[in-house]
């Protein structure tokens, strides 16, 4: 079994290759996912897959860069492309760089099937070939590891810096809100590069600066223990000291994220693995600044769902520009997030949901939401390192746009409308309609047109369509020899008790004393 990623920076398009193929049977395994291809490149040097499906497109690092990246770092990984039609120039520039197949957008299953396949079949090759080389190398390697002969030069330099350190910890520096439709202005990175080591290094009391390592969204640096001294030994004094320093330099919005300290510089992949675990908190424990690795241990993320009631209400509220429920609604949203340990995958996937089915009721209304002036930043935020209060105030200002954005639509359409229904009503009243039928048929929110009938004609819905009911059971009752049942049922009641209480309450009688009193005038 050959392991495979899969690389797009669409979510739905990576979840859908995933359940598009039956992977297992084409001798592959997911082990993973990357939405862009700087991520993809870490995956590929973390879990060194066999393959890797990625789309020529995406932001941070494309399909072509990751590959040539991949080339640069020497990574045996096989790649097979994505790509529309408009890339084929690109798809032809990638085969150069020693693709192994390419699978034209939209893609097709039997085509995928055969790519993969013949992609297994040069892995088998491939592999066999690599085994009895690989198997003579590690037999090397191992002789030199036990005579001790390992070139550890660099790790050795390190190590020399700091000669009485005896732990060191890895603490990822992150950027939040600096985003392009605010004002906030990132300094070049050779500034922020520098200016973090300084404030280390002055926190610390410290002649020696860390190491600092750029990643794509964050910086990395190399606490060792000695930098704690002045803090009594500790980590937290220590970087709120450093957090201080860069706040009154920079004017940013940083936080913190400390992995677990090791003892030896050869296991600082640990350290910068629970740091990385101890990000992905960032959006539930918004209020922190500084999250160590040992406040999250043992805590768990879910990759969940908001119930369909949540989503249903706050569309209503949108559609109905109720600015109350609509407040109400946003709030419970993002309460179940952190309620609920939501991850920051399931975050993106619920805000998109939301996004997309305020998005189609838009639609439905003929309306065109490309003039919501908040809808790039909401549906762009993931590409950026950002704060879930930064977050809510995008969603917020979307919604609230959007729905001002309804009550224009509902306004232009509804005069005309509002007689169509009037007089569908009049024609249909003895088939099973009620409010939020009628809304459905003529795109219109449920609320709303209750709203609006009301105000056009003076009476509420369901009263208007229980009188026309009744007015025609009063005929019927005068006119044929029918049971009470059977009368209920023509002018449109499921049930005859109901019939029989709503002919009481509007004639003051029930249909059989209604019956005996034109009888007798008769």
């Amino acid at each position: 079994m050959y392991t495979a990623i899969i690389v797009d920076d669409e979510l739905f398009v990576r979840k859908g290759l995933m359940e598009l193929m039956d992977w297992e049977a084409s001798g592959f395994r997911i082990i993973g996912e990357a939405d862009n291809g700087e991520d993809a490149l870490a995956l590929i040097k973390e879990m060194n897959p066999d393959l890797v499906i990625t789309d020529i497109r995406m932001p941070i690092l494309d399909g072509i860069g990751l590959i040539q990246a991949a080339a640069n770092e020497q990574l045996s990984t096989s790649f097979i492309i994505i790509s529309g039609y408009h890339d084929f120039s690109y798809a032809q520039q990638a085969m150069r760089h020693g693709v192994m197949d390419y699978v034209v957008k939209p893609i097709d299953e039997d085509e995928m099937q055969d790519a993969l396949t013949r992609l297994r079949d040069k892995l088998s090759m491939k592999r066999e070939q690599e085994d009895r080389a690989n198997k003579h190398r590690e037999e090397r390697q191992m002789e030199l590891l036990i005579r001790g002969e390992l070139e550890e030069t660099e790790l050795s330099q390190w190590k020399s810096i700091w000669p009485n350190a005896r732990s060191f910890t890895y603490v990822l520096f992150e950027i939040n809100d600096v985003l392009p439709w605010n004002d906030r202005v990132m300094p070049m990175n050779d500034v922020v590069h520098n200016g973090i080591r300084t404030a280390i290094r002055d926190a610390a009391h410290s002649t020696v600066e860390p190491i600092l390592y750029s990643h794509r969204q964050a910086y990395g640096a190399i606490i060792p223990n000695v930098y704690l001294t002045v803090h009594g030994g500790s980590l937290r004094r220590l970087l709120e000291c450093t957090l201080h320093r860069l706040r009154e330099k920079f004017q940013l919005t940083y936080r913190l994220f400390a992995g677990k300290p090791v003892n030896d510089l050869m296991d600082l992949k640990l350290s910068y693995m629970t740091a990385k675990e101890a990000m992905q908190f960032k959006l539930l424990k918004a209020e922190e600044t500084i999250i160590l690795y040992a406040d999250v241990e043992g805590l768990s993320l879910y990759y969940r769902y908001p119930d369909d009631e949540t989503y249903r209400k706050l569309t209503e509220a949108v559609e109905e520009n109720n600015s109350d429920h609509l407040q109400q609604s946003i709030g419970r949203l993002f309460a179940s997030f952190q309620e609920q340990a939501f991850s920051p995958e399931a975050i993106k996937s619920a805000i998109v949901q939301c996004v997309l089915n305020i998005m189609k009721s838009i639609r439905t209304m003929e309306g065109d939401e490309k003039e919501l002036k908040s809808l790039e930043p909401i549906m762009n935020w993931h590409d950026y390192t950002i704060t879930l209060h930064e977050l809510r105030r995008l969603f917020e200002a979307f919604a609230f746009e959007a729905a001002a954005l309804f009550s224009k639509l509902y306004c232009a359409s509804g005069k005309g409308s509002i007689q169509k229904i009037k007089s569908y009503v009049d024609r249909n009243f003895h088939q099973n309609l009620s409010l939020k039928s009628i809304s459905a048929q003529f795109y219109m929110n449920s609320a709303y047109l209750g709203q609006l009938f009301k105000k056009s004609f003076g009476v509420y819905f369901n009263d208007y369509l229980h009188q026309l009911r009744i007015a025609e059971a009063k005929k019927l009752l005068r006119q044929k020899e029918l049971r009470i049942y059977e009368i209920a049922e023509r002018v449109g009641f499921n049930n005859a008790d109901y019939f029989v209480t709503q002919f009481e309450k509007l004639e003051r009688m029930t249909p059989s004393e209604y019956r005996n009193r034109m009888n007798n005038q008769g």
